[in-house]
């Protein structure tokens, strides 16, 4: 009987099911990085977008008061909607402000953020003369 050197049909076999195996297993792995990449994209700019209003309602100069507004706008590409909540905390003249931002075509809150404020005294300058 002649010897030949060289793999078996069913060793190919079992090499390739053992490949295409951890082929798939790579593409699925890649394919969910670039999902989590693409949500936490998400998630930094409506922080970014909290961050910024939530700076705004510090530093108006309007009085606090008890309420919520919401409004909407663009950044980075994207449109955004975000609600201000401003309530009591039961020390006069002392807020919890609270920003909530999420994309306009969602209903998932991405981002949360909160600062306590309190309103600013009012100035009183007397003109002396």
């Amino acid at each position: 009987m002649n010897k030949k050197s060289g793999f078996t049909l069913i060793e190919v076999l079992a090499s390739l099911l053992i490949f295409s195996t951890a082929i798939l297993g790579l593409m699925h792995a890649g394919s969910e990085n670039i999902r989590a990449m693409s949500v936490l994209e998400q998630k930094q700019l409506a922080g970014i977008v909290a961050d910024n209003q939530l700076l705004l309602a510090l530093n108006r100069s309007a009085p606090l008061r008890v309420g919520t507004q919401q409004d909407s706008g663009e950044m980075a590409g994207r449109d955004w909607n975000w609600r201000i909540q401003t309530q009591d905390t039961g020390n006069a003249g002392f807020f919890k402000i609270t920003i909530t931002v999420r994309e306009k075509t969602s209903e998932q809150v991405l981002m949360t953020r909160f600062a306590f404020a309190a309103n600013k005294p009012s100035v009183r300058r007397e003109i002396q003369q």
